[in-house]
């Protein structure tokens, strides 16, 4: 039997803004995977000309787009680059991200699991956080250019660059890491251009890149300062290279007397710009640091809470963080309502948030046409519902909803959401418990993973069958080893899969059964108690109008 969850050392902070999509993201607290960038690396077609400053030079650090920039544009996940792995994972965070190191290699918990996924999907709309990062470390010779076969950043080659690839990806999410967050610096646009001509030195111990959004934080971007020119008149320029433009040198204008910005870029430079502007209310501009991000930083998820047995959860650990994965442009909204009624996400199509300590994590996704939706954070130890709003929708949308805690992770995958329809995910405190139900009929998998002191597990449903208006449970009880899925109120009969995974130690072990028949008003349970401790079966049960059958299935 599954006893006291693993007591791996957890964060003092969380990794703030896990959830990411894009070039990175940023945090906005509120109280009251399709079209993606390219990742071939080519360099840049469009007749953007390289700007030359004419006023003098405030500040600059000896940084060149043409020399010390890439020479190959920012890319996405279409031509599957080499993100992050479970070797990066291990690199970041050590081995407290690992099952198991058999044979020299990492076996990630579920959690981390989860979460370098997600990671994953979001360097599809673009890599320039790690890009950014990456060109400054080879810059300073923090990186050696040789290690990625060339002598400069312009001359390295992106295409079959495996390492290079890795190592943009490990400086992408470096971004979300707790002392690069407390290390960021924000202000009006006046304070970031004075930050800059005090920053921006020749050999400085620290290099900052910057990020920015429109006013309603969509299209953010990462790019490159190296220098400041005053432009008389109060007017100044911070003298960028932008990934998306290799070799040129860009400018964000700063208009110093009226404390407002204004920059204009593309995620093609092939297509048309995309204006980007703020002033001292926007909170639009921010420098990010470098240095804080070059170490092995702690997991927040690894299971903080003590969970041997239902209802023993001592209280703390990271936040909740709640992620959907949809359409990039035409995608649904997530409402989310805790035991009070209290709501964060979408009503009637704006943003609320009645939650304390619950906030929105907007994404930078450096196209204009792209609305991604927010990922959640949600105070640990609160029980919430979440509703999948398809109002607005202009067709039916793939749709992943994966909730991230302490020391478990469920997904809810493959929901056709159509427009006008709502799906509803109810998820105990523990995530031992997940209820799912819909508007109209669906068939999802539903997946929990959990962390254990003997073991981690990932158990998935496929194929969990709903009517309209049916709910399906799945629950992995944490003082016993059974996994079932009850469909009595499901309202559908359905031919289930079931998928198990273990991870100890020493090794991994799996079991697969497809095509169980759980007809409407039944459950399933599969009794794991023998195969857990090394046995070659499981025991089916298959209760349907209060009568049981039981099977023995074979397992390896």
């Amino acid at each position: 039997m599954r006893s006291t969850i693993r007591l791996r050392a957890a964060a003092a902070v969380t990794l703030l803004a896990l959830a990411l999509t894009g070039c990175g993201s940023s945090d906005s607290a509120q109280p009251t995977t399709a079209g993606k960038g390219s990742s071939k690396g080519s360099a840049a077609g469009g007749s953007e000309p390289d700007y030359t400053p004419t006023g003098k030079l405030l500040a600059d650090s000896g940084f060149r787009p043409a020399t010390n920039g890439f020479g190959f544009q920012n890319y996405g996940n279409d031509e599957n680059p080499a993100n992050l792995t479970a070797d990066t994972m291990r690199t970041l965070f050590g081995d407290s991200v690992c099952a198991n190191t058999a044979d020299g290699h990492c076996a990630l918990i579920p959690q981390a699991e989860a979460w370098m996924e997600e990671q994953n999907k979001g360097m599809g709309a673009g890599h320039c956080y790690g890009m950014s990062v990456t060109s400054l470390l080879l810059q300073s010779k923090q990186l050696d250019p040789a290690k990625y076969g060339a002598d400069s950043a312009a001359k390295i080659d992106l295409a079959g660059n495996q390492a290079l690839q890795t190592m943009i990806a490990q400086q992408f999410v470096g971004q979300f890491m707790p002392d690069v967050v407390a290390g960021q610096i924000k202000g009006t646009p006046k304070q970031i251009v004075d930050k800059l001509v005090e920053l921006l030195k020749p050999g400085a111990k620290e290099t900052y890149s910057i990020g920015f959004y429109k006013r309603d934080m969509t299209g953010g971007h990462e790019v490159t300062p190296y220098a400041v020119e005053d432009k008389g008149d109060g007017k100044a320029a911070i003298l960028i290279y932008d990934n998306n433009y290799p070799g040129v040198t860009r400018h964000i204008d700063v208009d110093r007397t009226a404390d407002t910005w204004r920059y204009e870029t593309a995620s093609n430079p092939a297509e048309p710009s995309e204006p980007y502007e703020g002033d001292a209310s926007t909170g639009t501009l921010a420098l990010d640091p470098t240095t804080p991000a070059q170490k092995t930083h702690q997991f927040a998820y690894t299971a903080h809470d003590a969970k041997g047995a239902k209802g023993g959860a001592p209280a703390g650990g990271p936040p909740v963080t709640v992620y959907l994965d949809g359409n990039p442009i035409d995608h649904g909204h997530l409402l989310i309502s805790d035991d009070k009624g209290r709501r964060i996400g979408y009503l009637n199509g704006k943003r609320v948030n009645e939650i304390p300590g619950a906030r929105f994590v907007d994404v930078k996704a450096n196209n204009s046409t792209y609305a991604y939706e927010p990922d959640y954070e949600l105070p640990p130890d609160t029980h919430f519902t979440v509703t999948v709003d398809g109002t607005g929708l202009k067709k039916a949308d793939s749709t992943d909803v994966t909730i991230l805690g302490d020391a478990f992770a469920v997904t809810v995958s493959g929901i056709k959401l159509a427009p006008g329809a709502k799906s509803t995910i109810d998820m105990s405190v523990d995530g031992d418990r997940v209820t799912y139900s819909s508007t109209d009929a669906q068939a999802p998998d539903i997946e929990i993973g959990e962390a254990y002191d003997a073991a981690d597990y990932t158990f998935t449903a496929k194929q969990a069958a709903v009517g309209a208006g049916g709910t399906v449970t799945v629950s992995l009880p944490l003082d016993r080893n059974v996994f079932t899925v009850d469909a009595s109120k499901s309202g559908a009969a359905g031919a289930i899969g079931v998928l198990m995974e273990r991870v100890d130690d020493h090794a991994a072990r799996t079991f697969q059964k497809d095509g169980v028949t759980v007809a409407a008003g039944a459950s399933a349970a599969f009794d794991f108690d023998g195969w857990d401790g090394g046995g070659t079966s499981i025991t089916l049960t298959v209760t349907d109008r209060g009568t049981p059958t039981t099977t023995q299935l074979p397992a390896k």
